[in-house]
């Protein structure tokens, strides 16, 4: 993994900035540094190292400081994060044969040693252990089909010489980053917004995107980021630069499979077998793998395998609390008893909040919803010098329905028309809402309507917010789509499927590569592997939530491997944090100072009365107001780094 950067433009003043945007990314590859220089016109070329490059590049090549610029248009910035290959041979900006295809990359093709078994079946030959070199002979063989051969996580760039064009690419579901300018002056790429928005004079915020953000949180499934001019390519998404136009197409969709008709014996056989290979490919790494690990079940299945495949010694990462209320020490304790792994817990204290908020969300780039990422942080920190590699759960809830409750459930017969199951299910459809009511089941049956009219004579929830920014959301109807698309025959395969592409893993994905590559740490997701999410999406109802179970038949087939306590607890907690009693005791001098302060940058979306209102009923206990008081300090603080330009003096967010 590492991070890259690529202009395309005559203007000499840009040339020149390349190196510090390579200096914003430090930190997603600090091994090792490359450029490039190149004439798109007659292909020639320049290689030059920089300050952080590895002794052997930088007796070969002159640094970029002292490069001739005036010769080249197109220029390739890289950071290396060396996992695999650790040698000369894995550095980048690499190139073919003819010296005419060059590639910088960002991820890791875990089926690279297939791939290339099979194109040097083809006649191409290899010089280097890398996947790098796996990709350029692929692009040079299969051209823009390569992608669907690759499974892995990537935002790689090659220029083609011989079609004279820029091809880039980003992977099935947005693993890894990938933004992009493309205005009269210059194209530009890079794996994170501030090195773009360096390139743009006096960078503003797109401050269309806060009301949506403060209302709902974030989506990130449209190619508008926070800053204007600044876009994000969208997973499963290429863009062929040529001429000066660009062209983006997508090139992957999750695969309908209507031919699923194996038994749960055959399902659970098929899933195991599944997640072992889908494991034990995120497991090839030159350099030290671990696991993090939470006392949850989708935590615990991934060390379960691990072990399996590495025998003992797995090194896992945790957070803990003082706090029993969201401390889940116990069940993390018996699963790295039960697989003798080698245990790497660390406790995030109060008192270190206010520097490590700072630092979180610079290097996050956009607001966070929520004080999850505040223990995700300190996990990465935990890490670094112990592993280069972590495995992670993302993607098990959203793959295997474990959002899926029973109001989603009725509401999916509705949806479906299954009058069978609906007529089957009467008593518990009667027992749930004499239990909860119409009110609560009619915001599941429509949630996109109920919602509207809630807000509309209820302010409850969002009284915090002035009129104007609750309008503003509303009109938002490219983020906010409450129903899913029709792709598969049921509404539970269209809801997963929503979830994956348009609501919650856009963002979780962000949100661990920023924490991850914070401190050059490699984080891999072996449940959104495309098999599996195949898998997952093409499952029939059932077997997705089963007489109130969620995630039946993910459950099913691995509860044997799993300690009794951990497969069969009902309290799993998300994302614990004690930031609520922080923010009502040693923070609450911090909160107050930032939210309450006449010169606020958020104040210009608030009701400032009900504001006041909302956190005194939170101060004094009324009523849990933490979740907003997070989301309010994250975008007070993006909205000061971008509107100061901070980013263009700090260093790494010191």
């Amino acid at each position: 993994m590492c991070g890259i950067n690529g202009i395309i433009t005559e203007k000499i003043e840009f040339k020149r900035k390349i190196s510090c945007l390579n200096e914003m990314i430090s930190h997603r590859g600090p091994d090792d540094e490359g450029y490039l220089c190149l004439n798109t016109k007659t292909n020639k070329f320049i290689l030059h190292s920089g300050n952080s490059s590895i002794t052997q590049i930088k007796k070969k090549h002159s640094n970029i400081s002292n490069a001739d610029l005036n010769y080249c248009n197109l220029l390739f910035g890289h950071r290396r994060l060396s996992i695999i290959d650790l040698s000369e041979g894995g550095h980048c900006p690499m190139c073919d044969s003819t010296g005419k295809v060059w590639i910088i990359y960002n991820g890791e093709i875990y089926n690279y040693i297939e791939l290339r078994d099979e194109l040097k079946t083809l006649g191409f030959k290899f010089v280097t252990e890398s996947d790098t070199e796996v990709i350029i002979n692929a692009y040079l063989h299969w051209g823009e089909a390569c992608l669907n051969k690759f499974n892995g996580m990537w935002a790689f760039a090659i220029w083609d010489g011989y079609k004279n064009r820029l091809f880039i690419a980003r992977d099935r579901f947005g693993v890894k980053p990938l933004y992009y300018v493309a205005n009269r002056d210059l194209f530009a790429f890079s794996s994170e917004i501030k090195p773009l928005a360096s390139l743009i004079p006096g960078a503003v915020l797109d401050e269309s995107q806060i009301p949506f953000f403060l209302l709902y949180g974030n989506r990130l499934n449209s190619p508008k980021t926070f800053l204007r001019e600044i876009y994000s390519l969208q997973p499963s998404h290429y863009i062929i630069y040529e001429g000066g136009n660009v062209k983006i197409k997508k090139y992957y969709d999750i695969r309908v499979n209507e031919n699923t008709e194996k038994n749960e014996d055959e399902l659970c056989r098929e899933l195991n077998e599944l997640l072992y290979d889908s494991i034990k490919l995120r497991f090839r790494s030159d350099v030290p793998v671990g696991t993090c690990l939470s006392g949850g079940f989708d935590s615990t299945s991934i060390v379960s395998f691990s072990t399996e495949l590495k025998k003992k010694g797995i090194k896992t990462f945790s957070a803990v609390w003082n706090d029993k209320s969201s401390d889940e020490s116990r069940y993390i304790d018996i699963v790295n008893k039960k697989f003798d792994c080698i245990p790497n817990k660390i406790e995030p204290k109060a008192d270190e909040f206010e520097n490590v908020f700072d630092r979180l969300n610079f290097f996050q780039e956009i607001p966070s919803e929520g004080p999850g990422l505040y223990p995700q942080w300190f996990v990465m920190s935990k890490a670094k010098g112990e592993v280069k590699v972590l495995l992670d759960g993302q993607g098990g809830d959203e793959v295997f329905g474990g959002y899926f409750s029973v109001e989603v459930y009725l509401r999916s017969l509705l949806k479906d028309k299954n009058i069978k199951n609906l007529l089957d299910d009467y008593k518990k459809f009667s027992l749930y809402l004499n239990k909860n009511g119409l009110h609560t089941f009619s915001n599941w049956l429509f949630p996109k309507f109920y919602g509207k009219v809630l807000r509309k004579y209820s302010k409850q929830k969002n009284a915090f917010l002035n009129e104007d920014t609750v309008k503003l959301a509303e009109k938002d109807s490219l983020h906010y789509d409450a129903t899913p698309p029709k792709k598969f025959k049921n509404y539970l395969n269209n809801l997963s499927y929503h979830f994956i592409t348009h609501m919650t893993i856009p963002t979780l994905l962000h949100y661990e590569d920023r924490s991850s590559m914070a401190f050059s740490i490699e984080s891999r997701v072996p449940f959104l592997d495309y098999r599996i999410v195949e898998f997952g999406l093409n499952l029939k109802p059932q077997y997705l939530i089963h007489k109130e179970t969620r995630r039946y038949i993910f459950r099913k087939a691995l509860e044997k491997r799993l300690p009794e306590e951990v497969a069969q607890r009902k309290d799993k907690l998300g994302y614990p944090t004690p930031f609520a009693e922080w923010t009502k005791t040693s923070l609450k001098e911090y909160v107050n100072d930032i939210l309450l302060s006449d010169n606020a940058c958020i104040n210009s979306y608030l009701d400032k009365k009900q504001f006041g209102v909302s956190m005194k009923n939170h101060f004094e206990g009324k009523k849990d107001f933490s979740w907003e008081i997070w989301r309010l300090l994250s975008l007070e603080c993006i909205i000061k780094l971008y509107k100061s330009q901070l980013f263009l003096q700090l260093e790494n967010g010191k």
